[in-house]
């Protein structure tokens, strides 16, 4: 209790000292003769690099920043600020111009500090001598901003232009007392559960190479092995391997290869594996009757298992094999020797862990319950949009593997309704089907629904009983398409065009089967103004995007909070189309936000496979926050995704562990109520949300500290009492720049421990999100 005491002492301490430091005037520019890039200054990343100089000021001890360019263009010097919240700042500088010339007569050189409204702003245009500039601004709850030194404001220009000698200067600053009043009888609408959803997608290493256990790469021979792209080597000549496209197996070529005079040797190397444990494949060929055995082998540094089968006369051959790992390694090989001469036709290998859950790997399963998401969005995304259900149906080696131009990869269908669907059954958790509406058709959409909700008198439901499941899925929630505002997509069109297709899509689906929710793809502006003027009869809801980057002034208030923003900017949106269209007049469409994260930086685990840090943890936490507040427009969201791509869970080939983003979500989705309450009062510049549990027992109080300083939060009860003893759950680390790996899983972490509300006051650590739980 002692140590408890002190804690709180010295954190108002701190907050005391903030509140009487000295206002001080920094100096922005770099002294003269240093080096700007040391000193912070950074250049307009897709802009030419010769456009840039800086040399010794004639006027003061400084180097003065250079933009010259011949053509138009925007160009800009830039530099991140680390600044006080809820504080007033003046910078100052000089510009000089020389023949600048906008695209338009608003267009010229300037400034702009990021997001932020300033005093004195203008634009600065043919030539002029140094003039002086003051820049006022509020910094409501960023802690950074961005002096950005522009050629090109307001559009494109040319010219050449100076900057020099800039300062920062604090003019007031709100000493921040974070206090709230929760009143839990002013409860607002409940937060659905659907806004713990996830989102997998056929990209990356989503599903192979990160939920789905294949071990292998092309195993269905797409690429003719030893060519560049295949990662099957084979000991004959490749130009000697032909083709069949008889469609005797499969729908799809399969290389033969010839070989006389010395066996035939295919392999495939760098697969993980683990000592003595059992590795469980097949093989699937055709062989002429010469061709007298085969041999699979797994091959390690130091050891080899195999296994020899003879070559039945029968065609394409389905052989399975178990083999047994002798070693610790990430470079073993799998081996297939056929003995004899003749031809031998390829249609497809296989190998998984023995441990494989219906073909999902079993440590990234379990980590995927842990999430306990109860709704999983498939199959895209960008990748949707080119996608035919149909190849993921039957045998699974007779599907064709495919190249799908969304994200320029492999489509193996391996995984897919089927597949997909189990993985429900495993995890307890509903589908969500997006259809393709970008080269597919209307017909192509009323199929799918009827393969997935027809009974076995319809034609596709029929078929799917063939394919092993009589029963209907009963699948509620269906996306009608994925991002088709944006011209990256597969078939995109205009909205004039595509309100036109969305209409023929949704009617065709809901004929099939009219108990459907469609949820029609949104997005801010023109385009939600069309879908909601021309489709909304033929909608239930409606979605939107949106990913957040670190293109922003680097502070730890500003990362977090861009994600919070984005969830009720768009939530406004929403509320100005119900009040300026009259199609929404009476209805209730809410949105499914189908897709949303932070994405940028390093792709260290594939294709967008970013690593996340405990800053970006902080920022899905306070959005989860902001979901209480608009609960009542929300219906779902769906964290984009799940495995590996921007995704909350990471792997290797033989390892799995969850992101701080992922603890976040798994934290939230277990201990965080669902009913939020009214909150009045001043948190800053902590982020505090309230609900009770659903049975009514718990308060549940979010606190998200995205500062590098302990906070003492005071709470007061407007109505009701909580006992004085209670449990936190926090989600923290060494620092926000922290992060899970392979050799450090619990960098970020919960940590769970009993606290106390004494004189009704939290102590909450610094950069953490927090769910303090008390009973009523």
């Amino acid at each position: 209790m002692k140590n408890y005491l002190k804690n709180i002492f010295s954190a108002l301490l701190l907050l005391l000292n903030i509140g009487t430091l000295q206002a001080q005037q920094i100096a922005l520019s770099t002294p003269k003769g240093g080096d700007v890039k040391k000193n912070g200054w950074e250049k307009e990343y897709w802009s030419k690099k010769e456009n840039y100089s800086d040399a010794p000021s004639s006027r003061f001890n400084t180097q003065t920043l250079l933009i010259k360019a011949d053509t138009l263009g925007v160009n800009r010097w830039y530099k991140k600020i680390n600044i006080k919240p809820y504080a007033t700042y003046l910078i100052t500088g000089y510009i000089k111009t020389e023949n600048v010339i906008g695209e338009n007569a608003n267009a010229g050189a300037g400034f702009r500090l990021g997001n932020f409204a300033f005093s004195n702003d203008r634009i600065f245009k043919g030539s002029t001598a140094w003039t002086y500039v003051e820049m006022k601004f509020y910094s409501g709850g960023d802690d950074s901003v961005l002096l950005e030194c522009l050629l090109g404001k307001n559009g494109t220009a040319k010219g050449s232009v100076y900057f020099d000698n800039f300062f920062i200067k604090e003019l007031s600053a709100k000493v921040l007392k974070p206090s709230v009043v929760l009143n839990m009888t002013q409860k607002k609408e409940p937060m659905s559960p659907y806004l713990y959803g996830q989102f997998i997608e056929h990209m990356g290493k989503c599903i192979y190479g990160g939920i789905w256990a294949e071990m292998l790469e092309d195993r269905k021979f797409y690429y003719t092995p030893n060519g560049k792209k295949s990662p099957w080597k084979v000991n004959i000549d490749t130009t000697t391997i032909t083709q069949d496209k008889s469609h005797s197996f499969a729908k799809r070529a399969l290389p033969v290869l010839s070989f006389s005079g010395k066996n035939l040797v295919l392999s495939q190397e760098n697969l993980a594996v683990f000592a003595n444990k059992n590795y469980e494949g097949r093989l699937v060929f055709s062989a002429d009757k010469t061709v007298k055995k085969v041999t699979v082998a797994l091959v390690t540094e130091t050891e080899r298992s195999e296994k020899s089968f003879d070559v039945p006369a029968e065609p394409f051959q389905k052989i399975p094999f178990t083999l047994t790992s002798k070693a610790n390694t990430n470079n073993a090989t799998l081996e297939i020797t056929f003995t004899g001469e003749g031809k031998v036709t390829l249609a497809a290998a296989s190998l998984m862990p023995d441990d494989n859950v219906q073909g999902y790997r079993k440590d990234v399963l379990q980590l995927m319950k842990e999430l306990n998401s109860p709704i999983y969005r498939w199959p895209g995304g960008n990748f949707v949009s080119g996608y035919d259900w149909k190849d993921g149906i039957g045998d699974a080696d007779k599907r064709p593997t495919k190249y799908e131009r969304a994200w320029n990869g492999l489509e193996y269908n391996d995984v897919g309704i089927h597949e997909f669907m189990n993985l429900c059954k495993l995890l307890n958790t509903e589908a969500y089907i997006a259809v393709n509406t970008g080269l597919g058709t209307a017909e192509m959409a009323a199929e799918e629904v009827e393969y997935f909700n027809g009974g076995i008198n319809t034609k596709m439901g029929k078929w799917r009983a063939e394919n092993g499941h009589t029963e209907p899925y009963k699948i509620k929630l269906w996306a009608v398409g994925n991002e088709m505002f944006g011209d990256w997509q597969l078939g995109y069109m205009p909205i004039e065009k595509y309100v036109v297709k969305h209409n023929e899509v949704a009617k065709a689906m809901w004929k099939v089967d009219p108990s459907i929710e469609l949820v029609a793809v949104g997005a801010v502006g023109k385009w939600n103004d069309m879908m909601y003027t021309h489709t909304s009869d033929n909608m239930t809801f409606i979605s939107e995007h949106f990913y957040r980057q670190d293109w922003h002034a680097g502070g730890l208030l500003t990362h977090v909070k861009q994600i919070a923003d984005a969830i009720r900017e768009v939530a406004d949106e929403h509320r100005r189309c119900r009040k300026e269209i009259t199609q929404l007049k009476g209805k209730n469409v809410k949105i499914a936000l189908d897709e949303w994260n932070y994405w940028y930086g390093p792709h260290d685990y594939g294709l967008l496979g970013t690593k996340f840090y405990l800053r970006d943890a902080l920022g899905i936490a306070a959005g989860l926050n902001e979901f209480t507040r608009q609960s009542d427009i929300y219906y779902m969201a769906n964290y984009a995704q799940t495995v590996n791509v921007i995704g909350a869970i990471k792997t290797t080939k033989t390892d799995a562990w969850l992101e701080g983003t992922g603890l976040v979500l798994k934290l939230y989705r277990n201990e965080f109520g669902t009913i939020p309450v009214t909150i009045e009062g001043s948190p800053q510049p902590l982020d505090v949300a309230a609900t009770l549990t659903e049975d009514g027992k718990y308060l549940t109080v979010s606190v998200i500290n995205a500062t590098h300083q302990v906070y003492p939060l005071k709470l007061a009860f407007k109505q009701g009492k909580v006992a004085a003893e209670g449990t936190r759950f926090t989600v923290s680390g060494a620092n926000d720049m922290i992060y899970n790996n392979k050799d450090a899983k619990n960098n970020i972490s919960i940590h769970e421990e009993k606290v106390s509300l004494i004189n009704n006051t939290l102590i909450v650590p610094k950069e953490s999100a927090a769910v303090y739980k008390f009973a009523l």
